[in-house]
């Protein structure tokens, strides 16, 4: 039996795998998550994980929490967003190639008629597959050794923002995993508009103060952890990526300094 399982998040009414097209034998687990706390309709597709979340950040915690519980050997675990086209075929390629190179996630690109943020995870001609920093928390499949170790540090996040940016590369890094792509020969469609930008969750936290809080978690955590990481140059790409908000381009300021900071820090 395959240690990858793919999840759907599912609002508790019908079948959780419908916009995810049955075009091949699954060569993963199915399982779904419901996030209005309790399913309204029986489905015997696979293991049925619920609990009443506002968010992604939420649910992302619940499901960590769940599959601890259950300390099953697990590969790749992917987290669907239950607005996302998706075919079987297409996750059974994308995880064969994962599984041969280690990749620490990976997810399908976009359609160009999808509701997005980010243009650079919109699917690009040839095919193939690109090296990225990050991807985004629509339709993530990441290892399992590396999303266990996100559980403590996302803990109280609602929208799941800033996971997908900051707290997963961090992982990578720290666990030296090899990268993270897109498959520009898997497409996805992002069927709904985004809602969680500028709504104020129960935290009472926008999801962009969200971001903000979870970045500065995990340049924390890494300061205890990995301080040999510290201002290096992976650590100026990651905590103040030039494709990232302007807020985030302070430290830039201390890039030329960098070799001098390291040495302080012996």
């Amino acid at each position: 039996m395959s240690t990858d399982l793919v999840v759907v998040a599912w609002n508790g009414t019908g079948d959780p795998f419908a916009l995810i097209a049955r075009d091949a034998v699954p060569a993963f687990r199915l399982a779904a998550f419901c996030y209005t706390g309790a399913p309204h309709e029986a489905w015997s597709g696979g293991p049925v994980y619920a609990r009443a979340t506002q968010c992604k950040g939420e649910a992302f915690s619940a499901l960590i929490a769940a599959l601890e519980a259950e300390d099953a050997p697990l590969g790749y675990v992917g987290f669907i967003d239950d607005d996302v086209v998706l075919s079987v075929s297409g996750i059974n390629a994308m995880l064969a190639d994962a599984r041969r190179h280690g990749h620490a996630s990976f997810s399908a690109s976009l359609s160009a008629d999808s509701h997005l943020s980010h243009r650079r995870f919109v699917t690009r001609p040839g095919g193939g597959k690109r090296a990225i920093a990050w991807v985004e928390v629509m339709a993530p499949f990441i290892r399992w050794e590396m999303l266990r170790r996100a559980g403590p540090l996302i803990a109280g996040n609602t929208s799941s923002y800033g996971i997908d940016q900051f707290v997963m590369p961090m992982l990578q890094r720290m666990l030296d995993l090899p990268t993270t792509v897109i498959y520009d020969d898997v497409v996805m469609r992002h069927t709904r508009p985004i809602t969680s930008d500028g709504k104020v969750f129960r935290n009472g936290l926008t999801a962009d103060q969200e971001r903000v809080a979870q970045r500065a978690r995990c340049l924390a955590h890494l300061r205890v952890e990995r301080p040999d990481l510290c201002w290096t140059p992976w650590w100026f790409a990651w905590a103040a990526p030039w494709d990232g908000p302007a807020r985030f381009w302070l430290p830039r300021l201390l890039q030329p300094f960098a070799p001098l900071l390291r040495w302080l820090r012996r």
